[in-house]
Formats: C-alpha cells, structure tokens, sequence
C-alpha cells in the first residue's frame, strides 16, 4: 500500500543505501507563496537537494535511483517544533516482563513521526546526549532541542522532589531565584546559575534555544512559585545575545501577560484559562487587547489545542478503532494501554470526572462537557490572533503528559485538524508545517523549504496539501536526509514483523 504509481521495481522500501536519487516530473509545493510548479526534476545526492531543472536525465545525473512522481506532489519535510522525545507516552512504572515491548515500542516512535510526515522536532525539555542518540537513528526525524530553565521548587522541578530537583541533569540549567535563596543545597553555586551563565552553558551544549515556565500549578501541585519578570527578563537579554530563541510555558491569561512583560520570543500553548490566577473582572474584552499586544509585541503563539482534546481522547472507548492508530502505535504497546496496568491515568482522569458510575461513553461525553470551556477558549484565542496576523507555529506537544492518546506523530496530524477548525487556512498551515517553523529555529538555511542547498528532507505526497487536509494522509515516500523511504516501512503495522 501507499506505493508511488509507476515506481521502479528496482526501488527497495527503504533505500538506505542510494547515495543519489533523481524525483521525475513532479509538483513542486514551498516557500512562502505556497503555490504548484509545474512539473519538474529533483536531484538529490549526498544527503542534499543538488539540482531543479525541467528535464534531467538519470544518465546525465548518474543517480544511482530514479523515482516517476507524475501526479504527484513534493513538499518540504514538516517540522513539529514542539515534542517530549524521551521515554515511552503513558508508561511509567519499569517491569522486566515489559523490556521487549517497550524497546519495540523505542523504535517505533522515531518511525511513527516520520509516518505522518515530520522529518524535524524539537524536543522543548532535551536533553543533549538523548538528541544525540536519536539523531544517529536512520529513519528518525532530524532533533533540535531547547534547555528547559527553572527555579526550585516550581514547574516542572517540582514534580521530581525537593532533594532529586536538585540532582538531575538538567539541574545545571535551573537559576538562582533570589527569592528562594535559601532552598538550595550548600553544592549549589549562584554564580554558576546566574542567567548569562545558564545560557551560555545551554548553548555550550548545542541546544537551539531555552524554555521557561510560567505555571501556577495543576491536580496535586498548586499555588507554585514562578519566576519574576526581572529574572527572566535577564535571561531573554543574553539568549538574544547567543541568538537563542525563548520559549514560554504558559497557557494562561497571567502566563500570556507574563510573555509581554518578559519580551520572550514564543508562547508555547494557547490560552487555554482565561481567568487562572488574574482578578475575576478578566473578560473577553480582555483577551481580544491581549490578542492586540501579543501580535504588536512580535510574539510568536503555538496554539497547541491538540492537548486538550489528546486528555479528552484517554476516556473514549473507541479510540484505539481510529484506523490511524495501528500506523503509530505497536499492536503489543497498544494492547497493553487497554489492559488494567495501562489504563491508569485513564482511571484518575476518571475519578476527575465522575464519583458515580457511569458507563464508558456517558464518562466520555462528561470528560467532553469538562473540557468544553477551556477548548472554547483556546480557540478563540487562536481566532483572534490569526485575525490580527499573529505568528502562528505549528507545535502539537506530544506528548503534553502521560498520554498514550498522544503518540508521537500521529497527535500532530490531529493538531493539523484543530488548526482548520480555527478558521486557520491550508496554506496558512503549511507555511507554518515548514518554512515559518524552519525561520523560528533558526534553520531556514538548512530546511523548510524545496531549494537547492538544503537538506534533503522532503515528503512525495498523492493529492495537495493546499486544497485539502487529508493531502497529510496521502503520502507516498518520506525522504529523511537525502534517504528515501516508503511510507509502509515506516508504520507501527510493518514493525511487527521484524
């Protein structure tokens, strides 16, 4: 299945080992207009798109494959620009009977975000040897990552503890918040936690830009400290010193003022509380200044409205009968969300929602009425920004928690849906997919768009992404760094077999 017409026998799924490849007359689809080429021929060697010309001959070019995409479309690889790469969605207490399944379940995810298209992702909390480890994976997504910046004691430090927030890895990125100065253990160096200093060892370390947070709290841990403006204000001071984009935490109308006090780059959530921690005279009078002032500030917003729905999805009785699902999921992982060990945070979310029992699809419709203000929130928060032209990024935050409703590619593709939903338009969403998230990262040099120079990271798709969303759903090959591979290969289906 998802064979390109007239491909060549010769083409194997997944020709690792093509050093060149000449892509026959096809559609060409990027950059910023966004419009159809006519046909043209693609050669790519050494990883790199090398040549666009009307007519190129598979003798001329010496390419070692050649692939006939009359018909079809190429577009750039897309770019999720907000993802939690490390450890299995929803898995969270290790037993040795469930190594097989989750080192399959390892590999898999890499695949299953190629699957549905994305052949870059930034891990927003990464750490630099696990991106290191991914990226020498063939047929993973290319991964850039932000250092996640802290204070003790508030979001995310606090979910590990007051003694362990201290001890981690990602301990050398927390600040000295002078507001807590004495929480922290005698091994703790100010000096080598001012701001200036946690940046440049961030950058020291590779990442491409710092995360920050603004979260109050939620479930069992409330009323947290967050960081003063001034604090963070000297952070995004020197990360636009190091070139470094700043990435906000926050789903709030305190987080989204926050962000317009501290001057950081981009919201990574849309407002999904309104009313969380401001004075109750907030209204949507309100919401529409700060929709004004975001777009004047030039601050970039990921709505994020997937995150919402992924939590809703845990309490739905047919979710695993989506006939997308078996594409990222393994059969064995997702046999073992539905037995009793894998349902436990569907069991919380249902304590959440009801003491009473209740059957399956009446705890689902009530999950959905429990939802329904905060998704109508977001959404129109998205609506008012998108009207002013605010920066809108494509990010899906996959996953956002311990949601197997949220697995890797597959919960970005329904973020694409929530987009339409907006009133966003298709060719808003594929400049944001590509060439806008490419900018945001500082990597429009390198990909985001179908040029000569730039990393061969393409998508060979059946029908037009333009005109229609399920153009997302018709690919054929996914090209990761000049390799091709058939779709198939990539899915959780083929996996099962190896």
């Amino acid at each position: 299945m998802f064979l390109a017409a007239g491909l060549l026998a010769s083409f194997s799924h997944t020709d690792a080992r093509a050093d060149s490849v000449l892509i026959k007359q096809v559609q060409i689809i990027s950059g910023d207009q966004a419009k159809v080429s006519v046909p043209k021929d693609v050669l790519i060697r050494d990883g790199k798109i090398h040549q666009i010309a009307s007519n190129l001959s598979k003798a001329a070019t010496k390419a070692d494959r050649q692939i006939d995409a009359r018909g079809q479309f190429l577009i750039p690889g897309l770019i999720d620009s907000h993802v939690h790469l490390d450890g299995v969605p929803g898995y969270a207490a290790p037993q040795a009977k469930d190594e097989a399944m989750l080192l399959q379940a390892r590999k898999q995810m890499p695949r299953s975000y190629a699957y549905f298209g994305f052949t870059t992702v930034l891990d927003l909390t990464g750490d630099p040897a696990f991106i290191a480890k991914w990226n020498a994976e063939p047929a993973a997504p290319t991964a850039h990552f932000c250092a996640p910046v802290t204070i003790p004691n508030g979001y995310p430090a606090v979910w590990m503890g007051k003694e362990l927030q201290f001890q981690v890895q990602g301990t050398k990125y927390m600040l000295f918040d002078p507001a807590q100065a004495n929480v922290y253990p005698a091994s703790f160096d100010p000096a080598m936690h001012t701001p200036q200093a946690v940046v440049t060892s961030a950058k020291k370390d590779g990442a491409n830009c710092i995360k920050v947070f603004y979260e109050t709290g939620f479930g069992a841990q409330k009323n947290l400290p967050v960081p003063s403006v001034a604090l963070i204000q000297a952070v995004v001071q020197h990360a636009k010193n190091l070139k470094m984009p700043v990435y906000l935490h926050g789903n709030s109308q305190a987080a989204y003022e926050f962000a317009l006090k501290t001057g950081v780059t981009t919201l990574v959530h849309g407002m999904w509380h309104e009313a969380k921690n401001v004075e109750q005279f907030a209204n949507q009078q309100r919401i529409e200044q700060i929709a004004d002032e975001i777009t004047r500030a030039g601050i970039s917003v990921q709505p994020t409205i997937q995150v919402l729905y992924g939590e809703q999805e845990e309490l739905n009785p047919d979710f695993f009968q989506h006939p997308a699902v078996a594409h990222a999921i393994p059969a064995k992982l997702a046999s073992w969300y539905q037995s009793e060990a894998g349902q436990w945070m569907r069991n919380l979310l249902a304590e959440e929602v009801a003491k009473e029992n209740k059957s399956p699809a009446e705890m689902y419709q009530a999950i959905k009425a429990m939802y329904a203000k905060p998704l109508a929130t977001v959404a129109r928060m998205t609506k008012q920004l998108n009207q002013r032209g605010a920066q809108l990024l494509f990010g899906s935050d996959t996953p956002s928690g311990p949601f197997y409703t949220q697995f890797p590619g597959i919960n970005g593709r329904w973020e694409m849906d929530r987009w339409l939903e907006t009133g966003i338009s298709l060719p808003q969403l594929f400049r944001a997919l590509t060439i806008q998230n490419a900018r945001a990262l500082g990597l429009a040099d390198t990909v985001g768009s179908v040029e000569v120079g730039k990393q061969a990271d393409l998508l060979l798709l059946k029908r037009n992404p333009l005109l229609d969303v399920g153009a997302y759903d018709s690919i054929t090959q996914v090209i990761l760094r000049g390799k091709v591979h058939q779709r198939d290969s990539l899915s959780a289906q083929r996996i099962q077999a190896e």
